[in-house]
């Protein structure tokens, strides 16, 4: 009987460490995360060859001298050189430029832009052909080819520059 007596209160605290240990979420078992040990480390060096140069005086643009007047009064000009013609301008003004005037061409059914090949697709009357713009030197050439590439001297054709040119000059 005393050993029955002293069975149960032994158990119970038995019970009692055991629930107290498996509700304490094994922290005896954790450790520290390693986020929380971490060091600084040196800075991160870059090799001189992968600096990039300095950017700072590429977007100036220069002054434009009293002889030249200025560009809103004299758009560059259009030279005749048989069907197609050579624009004095860059190319990527010509670009936008010629992008402009074709959307103010009547007759025109479509002009899209192909940026890859510097050029419009265009649609006239049925006929599809492209407005190509080449560098040539300073200037820009302009001139229509058919979609295997060879120089188009169809009457639409002809009708886009004549009217291409006359708007660009």
């Amino acid at each position: 009987m005393l050993l029955n007596s002293l069975k149960r209160p032994v158990l119970g605290g038995l019970v009692l460490v055991l629930a107290t240990s498996a509700l304490s979420g094994c922290a005896w078992f954790r450790r520290e995360p390693d986020y929380l040990s971490s060091t600084d480390s040196r800075p991160l060096e870059v090799p001189p060859d992968l600096v990039l140069p300095s950017s700072a005086g590429a977007l100036q643009v220069p002054p434009a001298t009293a002889a030249s007047g200025s560009m809103a009064d004299t758009p560059p000009a259009a030279q005749v050189a048989g069907s197609a013609f050579v624009l004095d301008d860059s190319g990527e003004s010509a670009f936008r430029r010629v992008g402009l005037a074709l959307a103010r061409i009547d007759g025109i059914e479509d002009s899209t832009a192909v940026a890859a090949l510097n050029a419009y697709d265009v649609r006239v009357g049925g006929e599809r052909f492209l407005v190509r713009l080449a560098a040539d030197g300073e200037n820009t050439r302009i001139d229509a080819i058919s979609a295997e590439g060879a120089l188009l001297a169809s009457p639409a054709a002809l009708r886009v520059l004549g009217a291409l040119r006359s708007r660009l000059q």
